[in-house]
Order: C-alpha cells, then structure tokens, then sequence
C-alpha cells in the first residue's frame, strides 16, 4: 500500500489506553502520521478538514457510534471499529455514514490494510470521468 506512508489518520477512541496502542502499532507499521483524540466533538472543528485522510472512530456499542462528521462533503473516509456481530455492526456502520466497519479487537495489520483500501476507494471515485475514446482508426489505410 504504497498511500499510507503518506497518510495522516486521525483516531477517535475514549479509553486512552487502547487509543495509545493503537496509535502506536499504525505507526510501527509505517503510516505516515497519526492522531488521536477522545470524542467526536474535537474531530468536528472545520479546523481538522484538510488534517486528516482517514477517520477511524473505535466505540464500544456501535448503535452509540456517532455519526461521520464528514460524512458530507469532506470526502474523507471513515472507518467504524466495534465489539459486535458483523452483520450488526455492517448496519449500523452504514446508518452513521462510514465507509467500512471492522469488529473489534482488531488486529492492528487489519486496520492498517482496511484503512488503504478505504483510501484507494476514495481516490477512484474523487478521479475524473475519463473522456470517452476516439472511434478505433484502422491504421494501415489511415495516412
């Protein structure tokens, strides 16, 4: 994943503890800058738009995940964390406005590669539509 050691994550996790290790563990791993706050509120100054390429909020009840600050507009994606059957945790994922969902405890090489995948989407569907080709030209009689 050659995006992530240029990538700048911003984490969202309230127990300290597991949010430093995981910070840690992403960043052992090479991605390019980590961040981390407690609640959802410090990510939703317009001050952090442009700060981040990836938002990943871990919670322990998804159905309390708050919703993607940038969900709207932004075109950041957002990955969802939680300790849930992943059929729950999909729907639930999905009515907040995140990208991908990953139950927990998540491995940190899984979150790692769930974060580039999220990044490479967002950058196919940020890219131009590709002008539509020219009628084939049959070179040996053309000239």
């Amino acid at each position: 994943m050659k995006v992530l050691p240029t990538a700048r994550i911003l984490l969202v996790d309230s127990h300290m503890e597991r949010r430093q290790a995981m910070c840690s563990a992403l960043a052992a791993l090479g991605v390019g800058s980590v961040r981390d706050a407690s609640s959802i509120d410090e990510v939703s100054d317009p001050s952090v738009h442009g700060a981040a390429d990836v938002l990943v909020v871990h919670v322990d009840d998804p159905e309390d995940a708050p919703a993607n600050p940038f969900r709207f507009g932004a075109g950041i994606p957002a990955v969802l964390v939680a300790e849930v059957p992943a059929q729950h945790l999909v729907r639930a994922a999905g009515r907040a406005g995140y990208d991908a969902a990953l139950g927990a405890p998540v491995a940190p090489r899984l979150l790692y590669r769930r974060i580039g995948s999220v990044m490479q989407r967002a950058r196919r569907l940020s890219r131009p539509v590709a002008a539509p080709l020219p009628a084939s030209v049959d070179l040996a009689t053309a000239g």
